[in-house]
């Protein structure tokens, strides 16, 4: 890839397409900064929203692949003729922030299952895995997982929430903002995941910095 910076994933999720170009543009001035190379994985928004409105009248294998590709619509979204976009970990270089188009990264790969427990949030897993990198850091509209009080979880265990994932009886398991499928590809490959806040661009510094301490946010170890 040619690329000497730190590299960061980072799902920007459909939640956020308010401000999303905004927090894109913050992110790329702390990257030159820091000299980093941010990867922006788009979510789904309501692009997907579109598809799930007809997955009762659509295969498996057609839903997900709409659902990908509702993904570059996200991604074209953002972009918006301001941002780089890149379609393969070999057009990764020394460009500060770019947004990944996964379509052909997927068919190439096509290893994950064709369900709606496999969103933008395992496949921002599966780039970061492929990438490397053992965290990915999730942006979406709430401060983190809750608990039943309403409060941010600091750490969440991963094979309790994968466990969680697998039972259906279980009521709790739709009551996180992540997809089912994200615990156990992160479980399965040893990897974590920070959840934060994107209307707080401090936090997402923060958290690139490594100054998670005092940051409202949950990593999912």
């Amino acid at each position: 890839m040619g690329n000497q910076n730190q590299i960061r994933v980072i799902k920007l999720g459909g939640s956020l397409i308010e401000y999303g170009r905004a927090i894109i543009r913050t992110l790329r001035d702390f990257a030159a900064e820091k000299n980093l190379t941010l990867i922006i994985i788009p979510g789904g928004g309501p692009f997907a929203m579109t598809v799930r409105a007809l997955a009762g009248k659509l295969s498996d294998e057609a839903a997900h692949w709409m659902a990908v590709l509702a993904m570059h619509q996200y991604g074209f979204f953002l972009a918006n003729g301001e941002f780089s976009l890149i379609e393969s970990l070999d057009d990764i270089v020394d460009r500060d922030v770019s947004i990944l188009l996964p379509y052909k990264i997927l068919k190439a790969d096509d290893s994950l299952p064709h369900t709606w427990d496999v969103t933008s949030d395992t496949i921002a897993a599966f780039i970061a895995y492929k990438l490397g990198e053992r965290c990915f850091i999730k942006l979406t509209d709430v401060d983190g997982i809750l608990d039943a009080e309403g409060r941010v979880i600091e750490k969440v265990d991963i094979e309790e929430l994968a466990k969680r994932s697998d039972d259906s009886t279980d009521s709790t398991r739709t009551c996180t903002c992540i997809d089912n499928a994200l615990p156990g590809f992160l479980l399965q490959h040893k990897m974590y995941c920070i959840i934060v806040n994107g209307r707080f661009p401090r936090r997402v510094k923060d958290i690139l910095a490594g100054k998670m301490k005092d940051t409202c946010c949950t990593k999912l170890c």
